[in-house]
Parts: C-alpha cells; structure tokens; sequence
C-alpha cells in the first residue's frame, strides 16, 4: 500500500492487526511525514505499543497516547482550560463532554489537518463520533479492530463506512489455540458466510504450547469466578 492512504485492518483476535498498524506507522514516519499520532484507547495497550515501537527511533514515545490523555491535552493547548475533571473513570459523561471539548478545539486549531498520519488501535472501543473528532486531523489514517472484542459496547466499527475507509480484512489467527476456539465460536457464533476461528486457526501447538479449554461444574457463581481467579493467576505469570 501506498504511504498515502484511509485504511480499515479488520480482524479476529491475534491476527496481527496491532503489528501491521504500528509497522504502517513507522512506513510513515519513515518515509519523512514524522509527525505520527498512534491512539488506542487504554494506558496498558498504549504502554506496551511504546515499548515496542519507540526502539527504532521513528517515533517517540509522547506520539503514542491515549484517546482520552490526547484530548484533555489538545482541548488545554487550543482552548485554554482543562476539558473534564479528572477521574479515575472515564464514564459516558466525561466521554460526552470531552468530545464536546475537543470539536470545539478543532475549530479553534491553526490547521484544519494537525498531522501527517493518525493510527488508531482498538476502534471498537471508540465511539464513531469520538472517531470523526480525533480523524478530521489528518487525511492519512488507518484504524483497526473487532467488533467482537468490544469492551465498551461502542460502535466505532462504523467509522469504515461514515469516512469511506478502504477495509482490509485479515482472516487467519495465531494466537489462539483450536481448543479455545472451539469455545469462542459457540459462545459467540461467526455470522451466516463467514469462517469460525477454528477454522482459519494457525496457531502452532508445537511452537507455542498445547491450548486447553476444560469444562469445570461449580456449584455457585462465586465458586466460579475463584476458580477463574486461580487459573488467571497462572496465565498472568
């Protein structure tokens, strides 16, 4: 693909949409447009994307922010005051009126287009119109995500179709072993059409470790979630 572009990288869990927006950001950046903005929408995911993406030297590591850090800074440089209280939770409302806040900066912005290229990480955690304030900054972008894993309930899927962003669609997985898989695709069933996870698998047992997905009867929801404490542990180490 061009350096020039309005990109959708669409996909399924460990399908490499983070990577291939992070090494489109730095085609970027490399190509002498240096001023990248990377957005994603949690410190945790913006804190692993630094560590990872500042060592080539392209970018640097204030580039990489979170949509909620960003706009309280954009809303304070061009309107002057601080856009929302600051909370621990980043509820509907403070969502609400910082959106607010930031439409109203753009306007008061000296350029209608503040950067060279916006990458954004886990748009499904975005609202569309939260999309459309942070877009309208640059004519390069490129977003990815899943609607399937949404945290939020937010519909910033729909920003391919209210911009007009070309979609590229990636249909294999790695991360995922076929046994979990299996699973996910009975919990959340593909649409008519479209492939399981277990089907477009390439997750390598010999590489990575054998998956498990083991039925365990508890008797009680509390007796439950610590058996899923317990486990999670284990994964965390």
């Amino acid at each position: 693909l061009p350096v020039q572009g309005r990109l959708l990288l669409a996909g399924p869990p460990g399908s490499g949409k983070t990577n291939l927006l992070l090494l489109r950001a730095q085609f970027v950046a490399g190509s002498g447009d240096k001023n990248v903005l990377i957005v994603t929408f949690t410190n945790v995911l913006a804190d692993f994307i630094r560590s990872g993406i500042v060592v080539q030297g392209l970018i640097a590591p204030t580039q990489i922010r979170t949509f909620h850090s960003w706009a309280v800074e954009h809303v304070r440089q061009h309107l002057g005051w601080a856009a929302v209280p600051v909370k621990n939770d980043f509820d509907d409302e403070s969502r609400a009126k910082l959106l607010e806040a930031v439409v109203k900066a753009n306007k008061k912005a000296p350029s209608k287009k503040l950067y060279s290229g916006i990458f954004v990480d886990e748009a499904q955690d975005f609202s569309v119109k939260e999309l459309e304030g942070l877009l309208c900054l640059s004519d390069n972008i490129c977003v990815c995500g899943d609607v399937r894993q949404g945290i939020y309930d937010k519909d910033g899927m729909e920003v391919a179709k209210r911009l007009g962003l070309s979609t590229h669609s990636l249909k294999t997985h790695y991360r995922i072993g076929h046994r979990i898989a299996h699973v996910a695709d009975r919990l959340i069933p593909p649409k008519d059409g479209q492939p399981t996870l277990e089907e477009t698998c390439n997750y390598n047992p010999k590489l990575q470790g054998k998956s498990s997905a083991d039925m365990h009867e508890c008797a009680t929801r509390d007796e439950q979630f610590d058996l899923m404490v317990s486990l999670i542990m284990v994964q965390l180490d």
